[in-house]
Order: C-alpha cells, then sequence, then structure tokens
C-alpha cells in the first residue's frame, strides 16, 4: 500500500477500523512524507535489518521494509496490529510481535528473527516511556547497531545534552553510560495527525563500549550528585550518598574532580572515575 501518511488514508482506515487515536499512546501518525523518508534512511542502512517501536498504521513501517531485509514491528495495540495485517500485507520482510515493548526479550528477539546479528531499533516513543524504553533496549544484551527514536522536542534536548549545557542532567548523565545521543532534526507538530500539542525531534544513540564499571555503581553516583542540583558534588556524595567529609574528599581527589565542582558540569566520564574509584 502506498502512500500511508496520506491525511485521507490515515482517516479512512481509522474510520474502516472503528479506531480513534489513544493518547496514552502517543498515537499521533505522521503524515509527511518526507519526515518518513529522513527517519528510514536515518534508522537503517539498505539491506539492514530493524526493528521498530510502536509501528502504529505501519506508515514508517512500509518505508522501513522498502530499504531493510528484514523488519520486526512490535506494537501493543490490539487494534492497530488488525490494521497492520492490511497495511503491510505486501511485504514478506515485515514480521508483526502483539506485544509490550518494555516487557519484550529483546535479545530473543534478535535471535529468532535477525539470526544473533546485529540490527537498528527505531520508534516515535511516547513521552511517558522514551526513557524507560531507551535504557531497556540498551540494557537489553541484543546487539543493536543504533537507536533512532522521535521523542517531545524538550526531551530531546536533554537526551542530547552535554555537560554544561543548561539540558544537561541526571537523564543524560545516564544514557550516555551507553553512548552518545545525537541530535539530527526537529519534526513539527504539523507533520502528524491528530496534531499533537508539541513539536517533536529525531535522536539517535549509537551504542559504544561501555565504561569499566557497573551500570548500578555508575547510575547511582549519577542519581547521587544530580540529587540537588545547587549543591556541590562534595555536598550531595555527603547527603544523598551517605559518605563522611573525608571519604567524599579523597573519593573525589581520586577520581580527579573539583569537590566545589556541580554535578551538571561533570561528564560522563569524570562520572564513570568516581563510580570506578567508589567502588
Amino acid at each position: 500500500m502506498k502512500e500511508l501518511y496520506s491525511p485521507a488514508v490515515i482517516s479512512g482506515l481509522l474510520k474502516k477500523y472503528e479506531l480513534a487515536p489513544l493518547k496514552k499512546l502517543g498515537q499521533n501518525f505522521l503524515k509527511d512524507g518526507h519526515i518518513v523518508e529522513k527517519i528510514a534512511q536515518a534508522a537503517v542502512e539498505e539491506g539492514g535489518a530493524v526493528l521498530e517501536v510502536g509501528p502504529g498504521l505501519g506508515v514508517l513501517t512500509s518505508a522501513l521494509a522498502e530499504r531493510a531485509a528484514r523488519v520486526a514491528a512490535i506494537e501493543l495495540d490490539g487494534g492497530m496490529v488488525r490494521v497492520l495485517g492490511e497495511t503491510l500485507a505486501e511485504y514478506g520482510n515485515v514480521q508483526v510481535l502483539h506485544q509490550d515493548i518494555l516487557k519484550t526479550d529483546l535479545a530473543a528477539v534478535g535471535r529468532e528473527i535477525f539470526g544473533g546479528k546485529p540490527f537498528c531499533v527505531v520508534g516515535n516513543l511516547p513521552y511517558y516511556i522514551t526513557s524507560k524504553c531507551l535504557l531497556h533496549v540498551m540494557e537489553s544484551g541484543a546487539p543493536v547497531e543504533r537507536f533512532t527514536a522521535m521523542v517531545q522536542k524538550e526531551v530531546a534536548d536533554r537526551l542530547a545534552a552535554r555537560e554544561g549545557e543548561k539540558e544537561y542532567g541526571a537523564l543524560s548523565a545516564s544514557l550516555a553510560y551507553y553512548g552518545r545521543t545525537e541530535k539530527l532534526f526537529g519534526v513539527s507538530r504539523g507533520c502528524f495527525l491528530p496534531e499533537p500539542d508539541v513539536d517533536s525531534a529525531v535522536i539517535q544513540l549509537r551504542p559504544q563500549i561501555c565504561f569499566p564499571v557497573e551500570r548500578a555503581a555508575y547510575a547511582r553516583v549519577v542519581r547521587g550528585l544530580f540529587s540537588m542540583r545547587r549543591k556541590t558534588v562534595l555536598n550531595n556524595m555527603k547527603s544523598a550518598l551517605g559518605l563522611r567529609g573525608e571519604q567524599a574528599q579523597a573519593a573525589l581527589a581520586a577520581a580527579g574532580i573539583s569537590p566545589a565542582a556541580r554535578a551538571e558540569t561533570l561528564s560522563p566520564e569524570d562520572f564513570a572515575r568516581l563510580a570506578g574509584v567508589l567502588g
């Protein structure tokens, strides 16, 4: 089926299957073919393998199917799964899974559908699962090459922020454990049907070799040092991490971090060094 992004086609499918977009699932459908193609090109190489989170009506899925050798699409909404049976019928390289992405064993999906080979992940993520979904994918143990996601613009700014920037915070630093997140391009609210209340942006996380510290230790340090942004790292180590003054001073010195610094000025490497010192 061609031009699934057409407003007439979108409205027609919703009417035919007696469906209404569910705001709680972030069901806003792309109606801009140019944006659909840009996301598909960013998400996966020609002939690659890709897993889509929340395909909805299959607007992006069809573009991915034209580009990739193999596509898996995980959809929570049973109504949308019925629609996908029609909109993706012509594509023999697509497999739709009626599942909750947050409860899906992605490593198992990778083995079963992609033969254990590396694959890409892409999705239009609702606000309420953005960070959970990103972390679930990164922590899955699956051989993910990159995760391309469309999210609210404000969330994209936070996810892609670097140390020293206003938007940099615990979310930015936590995700940086797995790799750096880049903001690729913005997507106006007018590109969707129905039109949401906010603009969006497309981000991409490319996994890199993790720091030589346990994820839990790294996350604990990030949460602790960002617990009160106006406090110095020394004060937060004492109040949030429960360290005595001399313990905190010694750990910071060993990690090469000034006690007077604030968390928003620390790089992911700084957090990793400190986590390594604290053990």
